[in-house]
């Protein structure tokens, strides 16, 4: 709230912030590449969603030639991944909050 009023940015809901490490998705099982927001893009409601893929690139989840899984399921399949993935969320919202 306090960027967007130093910034004199008005009428708007939120202001997002993008985290981005830039990595080989495609080198395995163990990596991949996806999309995430930790509130709903749509309502702002606080609640995870996105999709990822395993062994990818970042095109590889916008270019339709696989489909992505919802983030929900790399808890079952990269557990560790996840568990830091949703550590850092929850940074993320403690710090910027609204």
């Amino acid at each position: 709230k306090k960027y967007r009023e130093i910034k004199n940015i008005t009428g708007l809901i939120g202001t997002a912030c993008n985290i981005q490490t830039m990595v080989f998705g495609n080198l395995g099982d163990t990596s991949g590449t996806g999309v995430a927001f930790s509130r709903c893009p749509s309502n702002g409601k606080n609640e995870m969603m996105g999709e990822y893929l395993i062994n990818a690139q970042g095109e590889d989840v916008v270019a339709g030639i696989r489909t992505p899984e919802p983030i929900s399921k790399m808890k079952e399949v990269l557990p560790q991944a996840y568990e830091q993935f949703v550590k850092n969320i929850n940074l993320l919202e403690k710090h910027f909050g609204d």
